[in-house]
């Protein structure tokens, strides 16, 4: 064979060969192409798999989300009573006792198939109460849900609440009496039925009117104003208001007000009540002197002696937040609701010193936040003559 013939058939073969393999590699980009084809599909067929899951929310089972056991059992048979007092707030004896008189309101607003009994019920509450925690973990704890807690609470609440009108009550005659002779031992202020003074009640920003209810510190509360006794019992509580309204002003709404005008039936034998500067002077309303820098001795005397008996009122607000610490802060919308549970809790306050259960914690000073404010508030009530002729009897007699 000539080397001409040769060239040709080796070319030949050359090209035969090229061909073959453009075949292979079609074949290979086609292979490619169907699969990123059948990719995309499924591609489409993920992101349309949310609304087809969205259909079938409705047909698949609640799940079931695992909570503590035997909480409410350990707490009734094997929690020692010091224990139960430091998580909630009573004796186990006051405990019982407070169960005894709200069992039957409990068990009438609770269906009989429902898993929460009126004791249940009652220690959430109080669980709630005495601690920040939330509503949630709460639930986890006592073996129930979140919605559950909302509707227990507001339940047991409410049946405390009915017993604020037994519980926080004005002093009757003898009782009066009684008062006044231990307010007198104290410092030797005369006359004294009661002292008050107010606080604030963090709460979360309103929906509504929120600029209302910021106080002179910065932050959202409503205000809560309670008369005291010397033993700390609360006799007249008033809370609602917003946070920016001062003292004088939410004395001027309040009932108490309006009780002063009452002086026979209210404040026996020339009584009266004390309070801070922010408040106004009157003949039942005593309050101590404007330091100017001119006070006489008599004056002076006048304010330490008012000063340490109205301390009854500060430690008797300090022992109702650090007994129940929800009142540090509400985080709850239902400016209605804080109200309740805040007289709910003077109330159960009132309720452990009839039992002689006493707070055993150092309670702080969280009262009313610092020294009184004075400002043109004081300027609604003009002190009369008489309130003024009567502040500098007791004056020259201290």
């Amino acid at each position: 064979m000539s080397q001409t013939a040769l060239r040709n058939l080796i070319s030949a073969l050359i090209l035969v060969n090229e061909i073959f393999d453009s075949d292979d590699e079609s074949t290979d980009s086609d292979d490619e192409s169907t699969d990123s084809e059948n990719e995309l599909y499924q591609d489409e067929e993920e992101l349309n798999e949310p609304s087809i899951l969205t259909t079938r929310v409705s047909t698949v089972s609640r799940r079931n989300v695992p909570k503590v056991a035997g909480y409410e059992e350990i707490v009734t048979e094997r929690m020692q009573d010091y224990d139960f007092k430091t998580h909630f707030r009573l004796h186990r004896s006051t405990f019982d006792l407070l169960l005894g008189k709200i069992n039957i309101k409990l068990q009438n607003q609770t269906r009989p198939t429902s898993r929460c009994s009126p004791n249940k019920m009652l220690l959430i509450t109080l669980w709630i109460l005495a601690t920040p925690e939330s509503y949630r973990s709460v639930g986890c704890r006592f073996g129930v849900c979140k919605k559950t807690v909302f509707k227990v609470i507001r339940r047991t609440i409410d049946a405390i609440y009915e017993m604020a009108s037994t519980t926080i009550k004005w002093p009757g005659a003898t009782e009066a009496q009684n008062i006044i002779s231990a307010n007198s031992s104290t410092a030797g202020f005369p006359g004294v039925l009661g002292a008050i003074d107010g606080t604030h009640i963090p709460i979360r920003t309103p929906q509504h009117s929120s600029g209302t209810y910021i106080n002179r510190k910065g932050f959202h509360s409503l205000q809560l104003q309670v008369v005291c006794q010397h033993n700390l019992k609360f006799t007249d509580c008033n809370v609602g208001q917003p946070g920016s309204m001062h003292d004088a002003r939410v004395f001027r709404h309040s009932e108490i007000c309006t009780d002063l005008q009452n002086s026979t039936l209210f404040f026996p034998e020339d009584s009266h009540l004390i309070g801070d500067a922010a408040y106004p002077l009157s003949d039942r309303l005593l309050t101590p002197y404007r330091d100017t820098g001119n006070l006489t001795r008599y004056q002076v005397r006048y304010n330490f002696k008012l000063s340490s008996t109205r301390m009854s009122v500060e430690r008797a607000i300090g022992i109702l937040k650090c007994r129940f610490r929800r009142l540090r802060f509400f985080d709850s919308p239902d400016l209605a609701f804080i109200s309740k549970s805040v007289i709910a809790a003077c109330t159960l306050h009132n309720f452990c010193i009839d039992e002689n259960d006493l707070h055993f914690e150092n309670s702080e000073e969280l009262s009313s936040g610092g020294a009184a404010t004075i400002n043109s508030e004081n300027n609604i009530y003009n002190s009369t003559v008489t309130a003024r002729a009567k502040r500098d009897r007791i004056a020259r007699l201290l």
